[in-house]
Formats: C-alpha cells, structure tokens, sequence
C-alpha cells in the first residue's frame, strides 16, 4: 500500500519511488516541568528549619544559676538549693563571731555559677561564737558559756562524758570484748541518704549542743574528741569515760540500716554479761529514761530502749554506759531532720532532761 510499504527505498520498483515515504522516527513527547512539588519540599525544609533555629535560641539552658545560699540558716538553705534543682551537703562546722549557730558561712560553687541540674553544693555551716575552746580529749570542761564556772549547782559533783560517734579517719579493727573472743571491723559510721551528711559531723554537733546545756546544769562535762580528724578507737573512748570516774558515758550515734524504711530514735544498753554486770542496772535505767525524754522532745518514732552483747563500746566500759541512736541516716525522713539545725536542738535538750533526770534518780 503507498506510504506504507515498509520495504526499503532499495526494494522499491521504479515506479513506487514517487509515492515512497519512509516511516518517521519514534520521538518522546516532552511534558513541561512541574514545579509545585519541589516548592512545597522546599518550603517544608525552610519551616523545619526555622523551627529548630526557634527551639535552639528559645530553649533554657541545660545548666542552672547556683543560688545565693551564704547568710541563710541551715534549713533555709536547703529549701533553697533544693528548691532550685541542686543537692545541698554540710562538708563542714566552723565558729563564727558574726553569725549564730546553724548560718551558712561559706558554699562551693559559689552564687551566680551555672551547674548542672542535681550538682551538689557544699556548705560550711557556723558554729556560733567561739566561747571555749574545750577541753583536750578526756579532760572535764573547767567552765561554762557566759563565764560561769562549771562545778556549782546540784550536779556540782556528777560527770557525764559525751562520745560523738564515728570520725573522719577511718576505723581499725577492734576486740569486741576484754576477753578478745572476736575481732570486729571498724565502723565507717553512716552517711545522710538524701544530704550526704556524714555521721561524725551531727554527732558532733549534737554533741557540742548537749555539752552547753549540761555545762548550765552545772555539770562537769568531758568530751571524747571534739574534732573529726582524729584516730579514736571504742577502746580508747570507753577509758576517757572510766578514767574520769562518769556518771554516765553517753555514746551519740546515727542509725544505718539496709532497710530504708527504717525511722526514728532508740536508745541502747549494755545486755548483762560478765563484762557490764556491775553496771547494767543503771545503764538500763539512763536508757531508759534518755528514750522516754528524747521522743517527748524530738516528737518522732519510738523505737525503745534495746540491750546489745556485741558492742565494743560497751563491752570495754567500767561505767555506766548507753548509746543514743538519735536518727536514721539511711532514712530519707530523719536524714532530713537531722540536717535541720533546730531538730538537733530538740535532740540535744532530749538527752538533757533524761540525763538530770537519770541523776536525780535513786
């Protein structure tokens, strides 16, 4: 068929030439560019990246502005610092001419720095006024805050020795008892499950807050160590009591337990064996007059007056001997109460008023 034959010009006749039309070539339709889907694309990445440059120059910072926390009492402080996302800690006790007992003098980092959010902050915490240095260990107080002299009034003639347990050295190995039946480990002493207070600084502020307060009883008052830096075994402790011929040798501790639920305040004695026999009644009697006062002043758990066979402390004394368990430190709750400055007060006017009335009994 003309036009259509799809042989070759060369297989052509002749005559067929005129009409030839070779077949025409196979050419792609061209379709014009469309144009809306790379601007929406286009426009999609700016508004995504307007939003991050958005969140990068709007969002907090990750670090956080220590608060001023200097000048502030103790509980304040902690309100404070917590309050602001940090984690306060007492690393330290100084005296102080110009502010009370319980005022912050110094903390680290400073005000003003940004810290990360949970960073701790170390506090130095007064002592109040320096009105006596003290006595070494294992020598009475020879006079009272105020300048009046101990050894006047009823209990002119009455000693108690306060033994602020654990220090910041660590412990030895001891003898549990005289007849050296078996060795013991040293007590690392515990440590505030929420502040990170170490028990060697609240017993020994506790034990500083009691000693004023005997001292205007009249009471002659002998301390077993008034600093933390010093290597002090149970031994040793129980002799500063014994050669000062006590009337009662208070041991002051924190609880530490492995159960975190455990709360409140008890008050230890010496189980009778042939090493406390002579003195287990009025260890008895002290304890259990210290808990009764402690937990009508302190307003916590009672957890009573319990004896132990296995306490160095106890075992090595040659007086009358108790120990106060004045809070748990593994406890979030008495943690907490033992930073504030106040509740030690309670706890030292506690063992106060079981002390006077221990000595007033027959």
């Amino acid at each position: 068929m003309p036009g259509t034959d799809e042989r070759g010009f060369f297989d052509l006749e002749p005559e067929e030439l005129a009409d030839f039309k070779p077949a025409a070539p196979l050419i792609a339709r061209r379709e014009p560019f469309n144009w809306k889907p790379a601007l929406i694309a286009v426009a999609a990445l700016l508004a995504l990246g307007a939003v991050i440059l958005a969140v990068i120059l709007l969002w907090p910072p990750s670090g956080l502005k220590v608060p001023d926390l200097i000048g502030k009492t103790l509980t304040e402080a902690f309100e404070s610092a917590r309050d602001s996302g940090f984690v306060p800690t007492v690393t330290g006790w100084a005296f102080s001419s110009e502010h009370s007992d319980g005022v912050v003098l110094a903390q680290s980092p400073g005000a003003g720095k940004v810290e990360g959010k949970g960073s701790g902050i170390k506090l130095t915490v007064s002592k109040g006024p320096e009105t006596d240095t003290g006595p070494a260990p294992g020598q009475a107080a020879s006079s009272q805050p105020g300048g009046e002299q101990a050894g006047t009034g009823p209990f002119s003639d009455r000693t108690i020795t306060i033994d602020p347990g654990s220090q910041a050295l660590p412990s030895r190995e001891e003898w549990a008892d005289p007849g050296m039946t078996r060795r013991l480990p040293g007590d690392s002493g515990a440590r505030g499950v929420l502040t990170g207070n170490d028990e060697y600084l609240v017993t020994l502020d506790t034990a500083l807050k009691l000693k004023s307060l005997l001292e205007k009883d009249g009471i002659n008052v002998v301390m077993t160590r008034e600093t933390s830096t010093i290597d002090l075994p149970e031994v040793m402790r129980a002799e500063i009591a014994a050669n000062a011929e006590s009337d009662l040798y208070l041991r002051i501790h924190c609880g530490n337990s492995s159960d975190p639920a455990m709360m409140g305040i008890e008050t230890l004695y010496p189980a009778r064996d042939r090493w406390t026999g002579e003195f287990y009644e009025k260890s008895k009697t002290a304890a259990l007059l210290i808990q009764e006062q402690l937990t009508k002043s302190c307003a916590t758990d009672d957890l009573g007056a319990l004896d132990r066979h296995d306490m160095p402390g106890f075992n090595w004394s040659k007086v009358p001997v108790v120990e106060a368990e004045i809070g748990f430190l593994t406890n979030p709750r008495d943690d907490s109460l033992l930073s504030d400055e106040q509740f030690r007060w309670k706890v030292a006017w506690g063992l106060r008023n079981g002390i006077v009335e221990f000595l007033n009994s027959p």
